[in-house]
């Protein structure tokens, strides 16, 4: 499938073409039309193998989670994501059909309204991997300084216990971080309107946001009327008249238009990362996020070691957990090891300064 995806008049447009061999269901496409289902876009069928969607202005998750998010705002998405497979479930439709790929799923940044893409077509797909996307979500995101960062290990630790994805569980662990999210969850459900705010302004309209460095607050700034600096038609994709022409392939490389006015390089005070000095070279790696994931495929990792074959994709992680730091193996094909000690498969491990992390034959040397 390839997309396609713009921000015009506060609306924010999405453009899917299906393979040839899908066919499209016109009893789910009937139900996305006619219903009005928070937490997916809503679509039009515009040609045969062409789909429209529309919704709220939004950006892609993996560009909204470079910049600093709070530890509300991490759990909220969690318990959108939560959300939107039951509608999904609730609503008769095929829960593999639902796009669970943080470049194509959309936030509204002033309500943080999460924003799906429901595929209806008759097809074999492979099976969903809920887990895996909400695990992903604690590698992308970036936090905000001056605060507590060891929930977003806890959390991965969490998602790895689950056997298969459990919305019973995955609620009552969100709810035991905060429980305001889930009051504020069940609200909106008992809501009518597909979206999270009634008023169409709150979409459009920016809050002034800035950090207190002082008490660590994030403050919403709603009396200075003042805006952004985003205009308010913002492309994320090149986007042709010709929806046919020149299109952006979900495998290939994603085509983000990125303000650089928001890539703010805010660094965790209160947390000392560690890092690794790489033995054939003496590179030095920052370990700068509480979960940072080594390996030789560069979109799936923090750090990517180059001319090294035997290095898995998705070798290892490195989990910041308080004053204390973990290794967990993610399933490599050479094996990860502490002072030549083999590590167990998805078990964290602790590691110490001066230790030696080998992935595969890779050594680093470990420094607090």
């Amino acid at each position: 499938m390839k997309f396609k995806a713009k921000v015009k008049n506060s609306e924010l447009t999405v453009k899917v073409k299906i393979s040839s061999n899908e066919v499209i269901s016109e009893r789910e496409l009937d139900i996305l039309e006619k219903k009005n289902i928070r937490g997916l876009l809503k679509p039009k069928h515009r040609k045969r193998y062409i789909i429209d969607y529309f919704g709220p202005a939004g950006v892609s998750l993996i560009e909204h989670l470079k910049k600093p998010v709070t530890k509300y705002e991490f759990f909220f998405i969690m318990a959108q994501i939560v959300d939107a497979i039951k509608k999904v479930e609730d609503n008769n439709l095929f829960l593999n059909n639902l796009i669970l790929d943080l470049r194509y799923v959309y936030i509204n940044e002033n309500t943080k309204e999460i924003q799906f893409i429901y595929i209806p077509v008759i097809s074999n797909h492979i099976f969903l991997n809920v887990i895996g996307f909400m695990e992903s979500i604690a590698y992308a995101v970036k936090l905000m300084p001056n605060q507590d960062v060891d929930f977003v290990a806890k959390y991965v630790s969490f998602i790895r216990s689950l056997n298969y994805f459990n919305i019973s569980d995955i609620e009552a662990y969100i709810s035991k971080e905060d429980k305001d999210i889930a009051k504020q969850i069940k609200k909106q459900s008992a809501n009518v309107s597909a979206f999270i705010k009634d008023k169409p302004k709150d979409y459009y309209e920016p809050k002034i946001e800035y950090f207190n460095e002082e008490t660590s607050i994030l403050i919403n700034d709603e009396e200075t009327g003042l805006l952004n600096e985003y205009n308010e038609t913002r492309f994320l994709y090149s986007y042709e008249d010709e929806f046919e022409e020149n299109f952006h392939d979900n495998e290939g490389t994603m085509l983000l238009v990125e303000n650089e006015g928001c890539n703010i390089n805010l660094q965790q005070e209160n947390v000392r990362f560690p890092y690794l000095e790489r033995k054939c070279n003496g590179e030095i790696i920052s370990i700068n996020k509480p979960v940072f994931r080594l390996g030789k495929e560069k979109s799936y990792v923090d750090y990517f070691i180059t001319n090294n074959n035997a290095v898995s994709r998705s070798h290892a992680d490195i989990i910041t957990r308080g004053k204390s730091y973990f290794v967990c193996d993610q399933n490599s094909t050479n094996h990860t090891y502490i002072n030549d000690k083999v590590l167990v498969i998805k078990s964290e491990t602790e590691i110490h300064d001066g230790d030696v992390l080998k992935l595969a034959n890779e050594e680093f040397i470990f420094h607090i």
